[in-house]
């Protein structure tokens, strides 16, 4: 309730967007350009919010138009607003067919992070359509995406990209690995169970070293290019292998897989939302896809 009472007392709109659009430009004219009105109506509304919140916001010099504290933190959270307005406003107003969204991530990923966490996102926006694949990188179809989930140390020059989530590896195998041994991680060098590889082959080398385990045995290996086939191996019992510890929390809990520890490392490659700048500056939909994914990611980090 105390909220309802509070929002009476906020300046009209329309002196909020003079402000911020001065603030912006440190420019009265070109505020007023861009909201198709005068200058002198500008300053009429920039006078009366001064006027209704006891204090000085812009100041005007030789060089254009500065903004005072009081001035920088309302430029802040109005700039926020409106854009989080524009982006709501845009999605309500569209056509109503269905925005479609093209994303390309890995199985992996489009499977256990994207596909089973979805149905909240699509409920909340009814007006997207969101279309996975997980096309290869040379595919001619990839300029038809707006985006990309990439697994890589450094993102393509020129591109938009954020760090949506750098993984916990722990090593997990089937429970029969560990039925009557007191120390799981013996099982870890035991020579006769193969260790299982995926993207990168110095996993083991990078966790056994971080961890200070001493690696004299030849384990047999084998090799996935897909984790959903490396985590089906180790369920089965075909050896030992790595993954992100929130994806298998699931497995453990089904008595399906074992971690075999709890102490993990974290590469220094990462999964990264990439797109051209172009896509999202320009695309609402997309915009609120990655603020969901990195939402939703924050929980199982």
């Amino acid at each position: 309730m105390a909220s309802r009472i509070e929002r009476k007392k906020l300046p009209s709109l329309k002196a909020l967007r003079a402000f911020e659009a001065v603030s912006h430009y440190h420019s009265f004219t070109t505020a007023a350009e861009e909201l198709a009105v005068s200058q002198g109506a500008v300053s009429h509304q920039i006078k009366l919010l001064e006027q209704a919140l006891g204090c000085q916001l812009l100041v005007r010099g030789p060089r254009g138009v500065s903004v005072t504290a009081e001035g920088a933190l309302l430029t802040e959270v109005c700039s926020r607003t409106f854009d989080e307005l524009g982006a709501v406003i845009s999605l309500i107003g569209q056509d109503k067919k269905a925005q479609v969204l093209r994303v390309r991530a890995g199985p992996f990923f489009a499977m256990e992070v994207i596909a089973s966490r979805i149905s909240d996102f699509l409920k909340q926006n009814p007006g997207i359509q969101l279309h996975l694949n997980n096309l290869e990188t040379e595919s001619m179809a990839q300029e038809r995406e707006d985006a990309q989930i990439k697994y890589c140390l450094h993102p393509p020059s020129g591109v938009y990209s954020v760090d949506i989530l750098r993984e916990k590896l722990v090593p997990v195998c089937s429970p029969s690995f560990l039925e009557g041994v007191s120390n799981p991680t013996d099982i870890l060098m035991n020579p006769d169970i193969a260790r299982l590889h995926y993207r990168d082959v110095n996993d083991w080398k990078r966790w056994i070293s971080q961890h200070g385990f001493e690696d004299k045995n030849a384990n047999s290996n084998l090799f996935f290019d897909d984790q959903h086939t490396l985590l089906a191996a180790a369920r089965s019992g075909q050896g030992i292998g790595f993954s992100h510890r929130p994806l298998v929390e699931s497995d453990v809990q089904r008595g399906s897989l074992s971690v075999v520890s709890e102490k993990y490392f974290q590469p220094r490659e990462s999964y990264k939302f990439i797109c051209s700048h172009e896509n999202i500056e320009s695309n609402a939909a997309l915009r609120l896809f990655r603020d969901w994914l990195i939402e939703e990611i924050s929980t199982i980090s």
